[in-house]
């Protein structure tokens, strides 16, 4: 019950900076962040690294507020979007996998009244966030192959390229799913 009222938690949070009116509750916002890092002894250094790793996508939504809309319009967006990115990354560092997708299976238990096995969501999940780490390390091995082959990375090169990493992807998840049915799961 616990792992469900953070991630509740969490949500609502990040919705709500983003009604937040002015600068005074932008920076409130940024103050608790700094607390519950400091709280979970989390490393400062670390937060604030990960947390630039979203600027190229910040900067792109400020863009195109900034185009559509107005220069302080664009401002609080991308304000808004660090303090979540950054929230975020304290929720990740502080929830396994397995914990959040039992916190999934249990936010979905009302959906076992439509015969809906939740006990596979879980899984899913679990499964699907697993993966992710292992899509990354594949993705930085075919960019390395490409450096140390002088292949470019573009879109004439694109369908090797994507068809050695797709490859990989797909014997990953054929491995998965023999490991599942050898333990006993029937979906």
């Amino acid at each position: 019950m616990k792992d469900v009222f953070k991630f509740l938690i969490f949500i609502i949070y990040a919705t709500t900076v983003f009604f937040l009116p002015n600068h005074v509750s932008i920076l409130i916002c940024f103050i608790i962040n700094l607390m519950i890092i400091l709280l979970c002894k989390l490393s400062i250094k670390k937060a604030f690294s990960n947390t630039l790793k979203f600027i190229p996508f910040v900067l792109l939504t400020f863009i195109f507020n900034f185009l559509l809309d107005s220069l302080i319009f664009a401002l609080w967006i991308g304000i808004k979007l660090i303090i979540v990115c950054n929230i975020t990354f304290i929720y990740s560092q502080t929830t396994t996998v397995a914990h959040l997708a039992k916190t999934v299976k249990k936010l979905c238990s009302p959906l076992k009244l439509f015969k809906v096995n939740t006990e596979e969501i879980e899984v899913m999940v679990c499964i699907a966030l697993s993966i992710l780490p292992a899509i990354k390390n594949d993705i930085n091995e075919v960019k390395n192959a490409c450096k140390a082959k002088n292949i470019d990375i573009n879109l004439r090169n694109a369908k090797y390229i994507l068809s050695k990493f797709l490859l990989s992807l797909i014997k990953r998840v054929n491995q998965i799913d023999e490991a599942m049915i050898e333990k006993g799961c029937d979906y």
